[in-house]
């Protein structure tokens, strides 16, 4: 289980012409969102009640992921979007060892909602979505995506503003260096990189670690790179003030031996920031190599 996953690389030449074809497609894609009038009505958002929250409204059933949800309240066509925040702190507050956990709610800024605006009002071209699907035939599926979507925001997790909530207190402040663990295409760092001096993030691939190159981080010195093994050798650096490690430990192979790696890598005081999607469910994003271990994570929800 503690193997590396083998991913196939590509060639120089793959690699140029698979880029070019990126720009291409984003340039086509562009072009084909200015002419066209496919946006999306959006009129209200809003977050879910508390009482639409316990009755898991919008739910979508069996034949999706348990985290899945519809964000439409209604017909499309109303522009009604519903996203569901908040935790029930009373069930919170039962579990044995609440007293000594701090929760903070998070909840919809103004940030967020011109995200999903924006989204909704550009959304992917017709031409993008063809390309990707015809590339995650041949390549590993998160280079497919990367590079048919190519300047095209895609991921979201927290505002800015959030996150400058959230890491207010971290270690050494402004100058503190982050590990950002199987980054992506960059959008989920690239909200947090600026609160830090510098930033190491990493990914599996060539095309993936070349589009992390091209982060925007508002300042921080950033280095991108291609590794699977979280040690101070690949990484270039023996510890971080804090690590990130943002909708991975449900897709590596071995989610126990990569927390314990991130611990190795944070000094006394530093900080792990973890997102998973809930509830829990691993699929293997690399379905080769060594099978994925699996995690006994206890409970259908967040409490």
């Amino acid at each position: 289980a503690g193997e590396s996953p083998v991913l196939p690389e590509m060639g120089a030449a793959s690699s140029a012409a698979l880029w070019t074809l990126s720009v291409l497609v984003a340039g086509v894609g562009s072009m084909e969102s200015r002419l066209s009038s496919d946006s999306l009505p959006c009129r209200t958002v809003r977050e879910a009640t508390p009482l639409e929250l316990r009755a898991n409204a919008g739910t979508l059933g069996r034949d999706y992921l348990p985290s899945a949800y519809d964000p439409w309240l209604g017909p499309r066509s109303a522009g009604v979007i519903r996203l569901r925040y908040g935790f029930d702190a009373r069930r919170l507050s039962q579990r044995p060892g609440a007293g000594a956990c701090e929760y903070t709610p998070v909840g919809l800024d103004g940030q967020t909602e011109a995200w999903v605006r924006g989204c909704l009002a550009k959304p992917a071209a017709a031409s993008r979505l063809a390309v990707w699907r015809a590339l995650k035939r041949r390549l590993y599926h998160y280079d497919a995506g990367v590079l048919a979507f190519h300047a095209f925001p895609r991921n979201y997790l927290l505002s800015p503003a959030h996150w400058e909530e959230l890491l207010a207190g971290r270690p050494n402040g402004g100058l503190a260096a982050a590990l950002d663990v199987g980054a992506g295409d960059g959008s989920l760092c690239s909200p947090y990189a600026r609160l830090f001096g510098s930033v190491t993030v990493t990914e599996l691939t060539s095309p993936l670690v070349w589009r992390l190159k091209a982060t925007p981080t508002q300042g921080a010195s950033l280095q991108a790179v291609a590794t699977a093994e979280l040690t101070p050798r690949a990484l270039g650096r023996e510890q971080f003030d804090v690590a990130f490690c943002l909708n991975v430990l449900d897709r590596c192979k071995d989610p126990v031996r990569m927390v314990e790696q991130l611990h190795a890598l944070l000094p006394p005081g530093g900080w792990l920031v973890v997102a998973v999607v809930l509830p829990w469910l691993q699929s293997d994003a690399v379905a080769r190599g060594s099978h994925q271990r699996r995690a006994r994570v206890v409970g259908g929800d967040f409490e």
